[in-house]
């Protein structure tokens, strides 16, 4: 990127002053002066994570702004949680946790409240697809709250009781006022966050107190503690991926963010001059730290390649592990892992016992959690124990897969293995089969029947071949499915998991979750089986499994009643963007970094590494298939080539081009400005000729030379097109700076229609994107837009610094620059934040889909606007209004031009509308619905009295209420796409109660086919 600096717009309207709300409700006449009082405030409706799903009848679902796969499975959700799962009166239902997972599925995780106080141990969960289906639903308890709010016991009193529970408090995290759900009861509670001890060993306790009776209703530690081996992981040199900062290395893999080993004394992280590690000796921290690197990479790997999840956390990342813990022990705290040592002196940082410690991470961080029945967390450990030994795949006399023991490598007590799964009665006589004392025994002894379970489904229950035959509680023979398809099976049922999981719940959750998995039946059957043979006996919950008809029913699990059929979202589905590999965009980058090193050190426009740069890339387009021709720019600074890659298909009249500029300044590799962009955008046209789809527009890449002298190259390539090739060219997107270390996340132009599924792709991971002012004008976008062609383009920071408020919201340093090495030697491809790479590679997968892959049958859409009069300037045709509607008076001033619609704002019960009828056109499947909206109310509080609907075809897309007032118009984008092929009444509905008054302004609404 550029650094001059461009400056940009002036921001746009004036902020309006909030009057103060008068105390209570009382009702207020609409009067012959003045109709609508002015109350003013604004529009704030979060529709992703954190969404919130109303209870009343009249309550609508809300749609996520997200035009692809995902919008149709979040859609498709959240009306579960709208309807089906049954909210009682003052209780809502709020998106959290979205994971996605194999075959478009999506697990979400839905928090309930209760008049505002969140209920613990009500929470739910939803598994959907990509095509809008409902494959099942579950939910912690079916009680409704119907409880006062008011506590009789100060929260101080309770935290001091919540003190008492631990033998050393070392700090106070959070109080909260909840309502807690113990055994179907809700009681009112304080809810109180310690970190301190216990007389065991560190804590991280949640403790909570009745608010009326000041006794302790329950607590939870997130502590896990756990016991292991101290083995060497091998051959040696085992390869770990470290970074490098300051002319020292250090043991931090940047690739799997916040993965990180550091000495248990004094919390720093290993560092040295050399990238040689380790001793060979085990009572070594630093060769601790290299076996639980090691682990932990190859874990997080298993993760993603077997399983189909984003690395531990589920976004890309890991968490932090110490090593030095003087106690003959191991534990997760929560947040990091902590590994300690034998009687022997040595740190057991062995295979098993770091990926049983991680495990209880990814039990903490899936739906529900980690405060389950006694033996699953722990059990939970020893499969993924179990599960990274298999995919490590270490020859003997390592940590060799297959042997399904725990502990097998190191004799803590003298007694051998700590836990055996495929026979745990061989191990101070654990249980192998489940019974009703269970929920009481000791929690590692209570994993029995899970592992044994586990065991029957991955092997079998005399699986040959060497491997130890399993015997069955039921005396069955059992046949195994192989152990990356049992990890799938049980990954799966943790998706579908709530809070209070038991054994039960797990039965009907993997059950479902093979259901899903294979349509054959062949994995539910099995699964069904090894439950039967560890005595987990078949619940009413349990789905059945015939010739399994994707999105015909929704099945239940736990408190949940049989919910029957649901509808889903009509219209044809595109293909879905496919997940793009970080991993093969990072070894693009190693390969540009390697190519500067080998010529001067640096990619400059005109240089040997510029010109190898764009053979690299040449190469690799030719052999996908794209017609590709370079460009030589003769009005350059440094006369080089830009490079033009056409994909063969799509309308070439409407032309959507992705574009990065390929060279470097002078200082170094310039890995992350722009190898990063030039990366990302190579490995999105290799994905897209691997899955070759039917086009509907015609897609074009290219890689810029000359950027930093001022965007030659992309002005270049404009100013030598035709006005018909200009015109051709519907969008163009770019990518500069995409991977920055303390990244944030900004859109060109982010306001505009065509960033719209850029934004809506990082909206739905919940990053809340901003316009990215410290760019503007300063990279190859600008060339586009100043002739008139539409642009937009991710971007994540430069030398601007981090604000406090960015740092809360996305992570990273506040008062830091994005890209510390901005423009320096340093560069390189340590100077890379995967997790932001990750993220931008997977939302150009998604815009060129949403914006030129066809939906099927080979029709395509012409971009047109079929709202009429959206701003209400040429009367009222052809809307149907609600009398006084249309409005020009000055209290609720328009966004743009005199007249907006004002719908209620009386104070008194009435219901008004605004509708008119539109056609979307087949093969619009990209068509968006944008208006802005500005909401002003009298009421207080987060309680909903007035709300508004909004609806095409009937069918309800969004929805405000008094609680989303703020100042100023908002814009929404909700996409409607599924509409395509229909004319449909598009129709906004205002319902106000008799008491104090929610005005709803609309201005600008437009409807564009894409």
């Amino acid at each position: 990127m550029l650094t001059r600096a461009v400056p940009g717009a002036d921001a746009r309207g004036a902020r309006l002053g909030r009057v103060p709300a008068r105390p209570g409700r009382a009702t207020l006449p609409r009067g012959a002066s003045m109709t609508r009082r002015t109350v003013t405030a604004g529009l704030a409706l979060v529709v992703l994570a954190g969404s919130a799903v109303g209870t009343p009848a009249s309550a609508a679902p809300v749609v996520p702004d997200v035009p692809d796969a995902q919008t149709r499975a979040l859609g498709a959700a959240d009306r579960v949680a709208a309807t089906a799962l049954g909210a009682g009166p003052d209780e809502v239902y709020r998106r959290g946790l979205v994971t996605p997972w194999v075959d478009g599925l999506h697990s979400v995780a839905y928090e309930r409240t209760y008049r505002g106080l969140p209920v613990v141990g009500g929470d739910a969960t939803v598994l959907t697809d990509g095509n809008g289906s409902v494959r099942a639903s579950a939910k912690a308890s079916g009680v409704t709250v119907r409880i006062g709010t008011a506590p009789a016991v100060t929260g101080e009193a309770a935290e001091a009781t919540a003190r008492r529970e631990l033998a050393r408090v070392d700090a106070v995290e959070s109080r909260s006022l909840v309502v807690k759900l113990t055994g179907d009861t809700p009681k009112l509670a304080w809810q109180t966050v310690l970190g301190g001890a216990t007389a065991e060993g560190e804590s991280h306790l949640t403790v909570w107190v009745d608010a009326v009776t000041g006794t302790v209703l329950d607590r939870h530690d997130d502590v896990e503690h756990g016991t292991g081996t101290s083995q060497w992981n091998g051959p040696s040199p085992l390869a770990i991926t470290t970074s490098q900062s300051g002319g020292r290395y250090l043991l931090k893999d940047t690739t799997r963010p916040g993965l990180q080993c550091a000495d248990y004394s004094t919390g720093q992280v290993f560092s040295k001059t050399t990238d040689t590690w380790g001793t060979g000796n085990a009572t070594s921290k630093e060769t601790g730290c290299v076996d639980v690197m090691w682990a932990a990479q190859k874990e997080f790997d298993m993760l993603k390649n077997w399983l189909g999840r984003n690395g531990h956390t589920g976004s890309g990342g890991s968490w932090p592990a110490r090593v030095g813990y003087n106690t003959t022990n191991a534990y997760w705290n929560g947040s990091s892992v902590t590994i300690g040592r034998n009687s022997a002196g040595q740190w057991i940082g062995a295979m098993d016992v770091v990926g049983h410690e991680y495990g209880h991470g990814l039990d903490q961080f899936t739906p529900g959690g980690a405060n389950g029945e006694a033996g699953l967390g722990e059990g939970t450990g020893d499969i993924f124990g179990a599960l990274t030994e298999a995919y490590a795949n270490e020859p003997a006399p390592y940590d060799t897969p297959g042997d399904y023991l725990v502990g097998e490598k190191v004799n803590l007590t003298g007694n051998g293995p700590i836990r055996n799964m495929y026979n745990p009665s061989l191990v101070n006589n654990h249980p192998n089969c489940y019974s009703a004392s269970i929920p009481s025994t000791e929690v590692h002894a209570a994993a029995g029947p899970l592992n044994h379970w586990f065991y029957l489904l991955a092997e079998g229950s005399n699986p040959g071949g060497g491997k130890p035959v399993s015997p069955t509680c039921d005396s069955s023979s059992v046949t195994g499915i192989g152990i990356q398809a049992a990890g799938k099976v049980f990954y799966g049922g943790m998706l579908l998991k709530t809070s209070g999981m038991t054994y039960k719940r797990y039965r009907t959750a993997t059950l479902t979750a093979a259901k899903n998995l294979d349509a054959t039946c062949n994995l539910y059957n099995r699964t069904k089986a090894a439950w039967n043979a560890v005595s987990v006996p078949a619940q009413t919950a349990d789905p059945t499994c015939t010739a399994f008809a994707r999105g015909s029913t929704v099945d239940s699990i736990g408190a949940v009643d049989s919910i029957g059929a649901v509808d889903v979202l009509g219209g044809a589905s595109a293909q879905a963007a496919p997940n793009v590999d970080v991993a093969k965009v990072q070894a693009h980058l190693t390969q540009f970094n390697a190519l500067a090193t080998q010529n001067g050190g640096n990619r400059r426009a005109g240089s040997a590494g510029y010109t190898a740069s764009v053979a690299y890339l040449k190469g690799k387009l030719q052999a996908a298939g794209f017609t590709v021709a370079e460009q030589t720019c003769t009005s350059c600074n440094y006369r080089s080539n830009n490079l033009i890659a056409d994909w063969p298909g799509g309308d070439t009249s409407q032309t959507v081009m992705f574009g990065a500029h390929l060279d470097s300044v002078s200082a170094g590799p310039g890995i992350n400005d722009n190898a990063s962009g030039s990366a990302v955008l190579l490995e999105n046209a290799l994905q897209l000729a691997a899955a070759n789809p039917a086009m509907a527009k015609h897609v074009r890449f290219a890689w810029w030379t000359d950027e930093e002298s001022g965007l030659l190259g992309s002005r270049f390539y404009v100013n030598s097109l035709t006005s018909a090739q200009r015109t051709a060219i519907k969008a163009y997107y770019n990518f500069d700076m995409v991977g920055s270390r303390n990244a944030g996340y900004f859109i060109n132009n982010i306001s505009t229609a065509v960033s719209a599924p850029m934004k809506a792709y990082w909206d739905s991971l919940g990053l809340a994107p901003e316009e990215n002012v410290e760019g503007a004008g300063r990279s190859d976008d600008y060339s586009f837009k100043n002739a008139g062609i539409p642009s937009s383009g991710y971007a994540t920071g430069a030398s601007a610094r981090k604000t406090s408020a960015q740092a809360a919201k996305w992570g990273g340093t506040a008062g830091a620059a994005y890209d510390a090495c901005y423009h320096s030697s340093c560069d390189t491809t340590a100077n890379i934040n995967a997790t932001a790479l990750d993220r931008t590679a997977d939302g150009v997968a998604h815009t060129i889909w949403a914006q030129a892959v066809s939906s099927g049958g080979g029709t395509t859409c012409t971009p047109a606007e079929l709202v009429v009069n959206g701003g209400f300037e040429s009367g009222t045709t052809p809307w149907t209004l609600s009398t006084g509607v249309r409005d020009s008076s000055t209290s609720q001033a328009p966004r743009t031009g005199t007249w907006k619609a004002w719908l209620n704002g009386s104070g008194s019960a009435n219901t008004e509308s605004a509708a008119q009828t539109v056609t979307i056109p087949a093969g619009c499947t990209g068509a968006v619905l944008t208006y802005w909206a500005h909401v002003d109310t009298a009421e207080t509080g987060t309680r909903v009295y007035d709300r508004l609907t909004v609806t095409v075809g009937g069918t309800s897309v969004a929805t405000l209420s008094n609680v989303d007032a703020a100042a100023g118009f908002t814009q929404r984008t909700v996409p409607v796409g599924q509409f395509a092929g229909q004319t449909v009444a598009l129709k906004f509905t205002g319902v106000e109660d008799a008491s104090l008054q929610t005005s709803f302004v609309l201005d600008d609404i437009s409807l564009r086919s894409a």
